[in-house]
């Protein structure tokens, strides 16, 4: 639809989604005039408005701080998490094929949150960055969150549908600087008593500017405004010292088998992978066994933290679920055990919580009981998680998983 203003006669089409700007009068006028003459359908989305405007800002800029995100070799980065959505998402063919560059994704991914942050915010490009957010919500739901069920666990769909308010309903001309409004627009010249009448195109000095041009404009000053917030983030990400980025408060690290561990015949063997491993219980004296070289951790560590995270390497034989997250716990009886972390009801990564002695998933709340072979001890899932086996090499001092 399309409503017409006129000028000396002339009618001028204006789409009602031109994004264009107030009347300077009603842009000079402080915020709280602006509220008081708002209707409650305007002030209806600027919860909404503020609230995802920040978070996807926050969110963008935590992906660029966090150490973890953009490197390949770190527990839970980008590379993790797609490597758990090529399984269980339908666009698991798409996830495969940018796979081997995780590390562009991620900052693509963290640039447009930051983009869609500051659109929703300043209003800059506001209805583009609102579709771009209801786009990248649509995206972690079929990804991030496609596994949890019922549906209404998961975030990423509300998140869509309130982007979507948003692009339909606009900022409605509150909380937007004058400057951005008025961003991409140009004003007609004084032309002489009825030369419109006359229809001469001369009294036009400039044509009003059209919404695609303010539209790329806006888009314009908008990712460089984008830009500027990642290159102040990228170098305080950098400053940082790895050791923010282990997870002591749950019990956990980033640990790895320290330079020169070997492993060596005569390990005590725990853990087993349910269905696959030879009867049992975890801890049992296993036949000598000569390891494949597949040092996960020093057990040194494991006793100092309690549990370890690790990453399962890449090239590790079936049936080991090759790049995915692990952990390694040191029971209260002595017993090392060792589990794939994700978690088996939306793929989020588990934890280990020493004060309640469980694996917990941060998502959805679910509880798994290291000493009961990952056992389910409260839900929404009701599958164990899978128990690797191990071996522990107390001579060498290192703990490896057994292929």
């Amino acid at each position: 639809m399309q409503q017409t203003s006129s000028m000396r006669g002339t009618t001028t089409p204006v789409s009602r989604f031109d994004p264009a700007p107030p009347p300077a009068s009603a842009a000079d006028d402080p915020l709280a005039a602006q509220l008081r003459r708002a209707t409650p359908s305007q002030l209806a989305l600027l919860p909404i408005r503020a609230f995802f405007g920040v978070t996807f800002l926050y969110a963008g800029i935590d992906k660029l701080l966090d150490p973890a995100f953009l490197d390949p070799a770190a527990p839970g980065s980008i590379g993790d998490q797609l490597q758990v959505f090529a399984r269980v998402s339908p666009l698991a063919p798409l996830v495969r094929l940018v796979e081997p560059w995780s590390p562009a994704v991620g900052l693509v991914v963290a640039l447009a949150e930051i983009a869609i942050g500051l659109g929703a915010l300043t209003g800059l490009a506001f209805r583009a960055a609102a579709l771009g957010g209801a786009a990248l919500s649509l995206l972690f739901f079929l990804t991030a969150s496609w596994t949890t069920h019922p549906y209404y666990y998961g975030p990423d769909l509300p998140y869509a549908i309130g982007w979507i308010a948003l692009a339909i309903g606009g900022t409605g001309g509150l909380l937007v600087p004058r400057a951005v409004g008025r961003l991409g627009a140009t004003t007609r010249a004084s032309a002489p008593p009825g030369a419109l009448r006359e229809g001469t195109s001369s009294a036009m000095s400039e044509p009003a500017a059209s919404p695609s041009r303010r539209l790329l404009l806006q888009a314009a000053v908008l990712g460089g405004l984008s830009l500027i917030v990642a290159s102040v983030a990228l170098p305080v990400r950098f400053a940082r010292p790895a050791s923010s980025a282990e997870g002591d408060g749950a019990g956990l690290s980033n640990d790895g088998p320290s330079a020169g561990e070997t492993t060596s015949p005569g390990a005590s063997s725990t853990g087993a992978i349910p269905g696959r491993s030879p009867a049992g219980s975890p801890g049992a004296t296993a036949a000598p066994f000569r390891p494949t070289g597949l040092a996960v951790a020093s057990i040194a560590s494991v006793d100092r933290k309690g549990a370890v995270s690790i990453r399962i390497p890449a090239d590790a034989p079936s049936p080991l679920p090759a790049g995915d997250p692990g952990v390694i716990v040191r029971l209260a009886d002595g017993r090392y055990v060792c589990f794939d972390a994700v978690c088996t009801h939306e793929g989020c990564r588990v934890a280990w919580d020493a004060r309640d002695s469980v694996l917990l998933c941060p998502c959805h709340g679910a509880a798994f009981d290291a000493a009961d072979h990952g056992a389910v001890l409260a839900g929404p899932t009701n599958t164990p998680l899978p128990e690797l086996p191990i071996v522990v090499d107390k001579v060498a001092g290192t703990i490896s998983l057994r292929a």
